[in-house]
């Protein structure tokens, strides 16, 4: 309702956008009071959409099995209870240092020692690569592949450019190795590895596969064990 009210009054799209968003997050926020953890957290899958995946606990702001926000800052998880975090094309939307700072030292704090953090974002540098290769057009054909309907509306293939930093006003961040693996440290993940989806998927089977290494950047983190 709310929403299309906004519309009626000819809000920007991108505000109408925001403004959900920023409710969904309020809900999932007062939802979770009193709710237990299911026993089977062990296995976190972090911003699904609408993508299940059997055996582990999937999580998103809104509309997921255990519904969370991921940039209020802190989680409802004990410490050291989980093995296991997957956050495919998930970093990207939040603020670099007031939220995903933040998260990473949650996911820190819940990780077991060796805990392995899986994850997957548009790889800045490919994406700057691409522009100065060809203005975007093979990054826009792969995306072809997997959405056929995708289109820029007519714009020159410059704009996909644009569209993978700004994603219509839902992106905040683009990363590249370093940048990401920086993120990582400040929240006390000390081995941090460039992968690529086949790693993930090898060791995850369950996971569909998204198939854009082309334009992605993964990684995997693990929380150090301790000295022996």
């Amino acid at each position: 309702m709310l929403a299309w009210t906004m519309r009626k009054l000819r809000f920007d799209p991108r505000t109408v956008a925001y403004v959900r968003h920023d409710v969904a997050r309020l809900v999932a926020r007062l939802t979770l009071r009193g709710r237990l953890v299911p026993e089977h957290a062990r296995r976190l899958h972090l911003g699904c959409g609408n993508r299940r995946v059997d055996g582990w606990l999937n999580c998103d702001v809104s509309g997921s099995e255990f519904d969370l926000d991921l940039a209020v800052g802190r989680l409802p998880f004990p410490d050291g209870s989980v093995d296991v975090i997957v956050m495919q094309h998930v970093i990207e939307h939040l603020n670099l240092h007031d939220q995903l700072i933040p998260l990473f030292r949650e996911l820190y704090r819940i990780f077991a020692n060796d805990g392995r953090l899986w994850l997957s974002c548009p790889d800045l540098a490919k994406v700057c690569s691409a522009y100065l290769d060809d203005r975007g057009r093979a990054l826009e054909e792969d995306r072809r592949t997997r959405w056929p309907d995708y289109s820029l509306n007519g714009a020159p293939v410059q704009h996909f450019i644009n569209d993978l930093f700004h994603q219509n006003g839902e992106h905040r961040n683009l990363f590249d190795i370093e940048l990401l693996t920086w993120a990582l440290t400040q929240a006390g993940f000390s081995c941090v590895q460039r992968v690529i989806e086949a790693d993930l998927l090898a060791a995850y089977p369950e996971f569909p596969p998204r198939r854009d290494d082309f334009q992605s950047l993964y990684v995997i983190a693990i929380k150090a064990g301790k000295a022996q």
